[in-house]
């Protein structure tokens, strides 16, 4: 780990798994976008690391506005069936 990218990366896998993990205690949430943040977040190192740094700074920052989003989401309501 060398650089800002290498960082900001890791942090937000850790992130994600996390709140993967959190959401699928309470609930069965969907994989897609948690594998996208994760995606975005190779990405983004990949470029940032390559010498794109304006790119890696894009994606990496992209991953993390999903991430905020996902962890704002209310949890499902589990309520009787009809």
């Amino acid at each position: 780990m060398t650089s800002i990218f290498d960082f900001g990366a890791t942090g937000l896998f850790i992130a994600a798994v996390g709140l993967f993990l959190y959401r699928l205690k309470h609930e069965d949430p969907r994989l897609a976008p948690y594998l996208a943040i994760i995606g975005t977040c190779a990405l983004g190192n990949w470029a940032g690391n390559s010498g794109a740094a304006l790119a890696g700074i894009a994606l990496l920052s992209a991953a993390g506005f999903l991430l905020v989003h996902l962890a704002s989401e209310p949890f499902r309501e589990e309520g009787p069936a009809e």
